[in-house]
């Protein structure tokens, strides 16, 4: 059973399957498509690779779909998941760390990186 509610199409479990059942396929959006047909003998690797617990037991036949997210600073598509940055800033803000820079793309992050570490060395000075 999948529960498409705790799914953040971050696609752990495709990686996990030893079978090749759960396709992820990257363009516009993110799809990750179920494919119990496909599914054999196995240790569900896809329920323990899920951060969500999405997945119990096999999953049914399903098409799932997922808008990216995009960068807060410069627009650009990055390799996440709406849901799934929603759910990596949950567990920063959890843990007392700052959830914002899981909104950023690598360059963006460089950028306000070096930001901060040029005022440090002003005030160094």
């Amino acid at each position: 059973m999948l529960n498409e509610d705790r799914c953040i199409g971050c696609g752990a479990c495709s990686k996990a399957c030893p079978h090749g059942a759960i396709i992820v396929r990257e363009g516009q959006i993110r799809i990750l498509e179920f494919h119990p047909e496909l599914c054999k003998d196995c240790a569900f690797e896809c329920n323990t690779s899920c951060p969500t617990r999405a997945i119990e037991g096999r999953p049914s036949f399903q098409i799932l779909e997922f808008e990216y997210a995009t960068c807060a600073m410069c627009g650009r598509r990055l390799p996440l998941t709406r849901k799934e940055a929603e759910y990596l800033a949950q567990i920063l803000i959890k843990s007392g760390e700052r959830p914002e820079f899981v909104y950023l793309c690598d360059e963006c992050k460089i950028k306000l990186q070096s930001r901060a570490s040029k005022a440090y060395y002003g005030y160094m000075i």
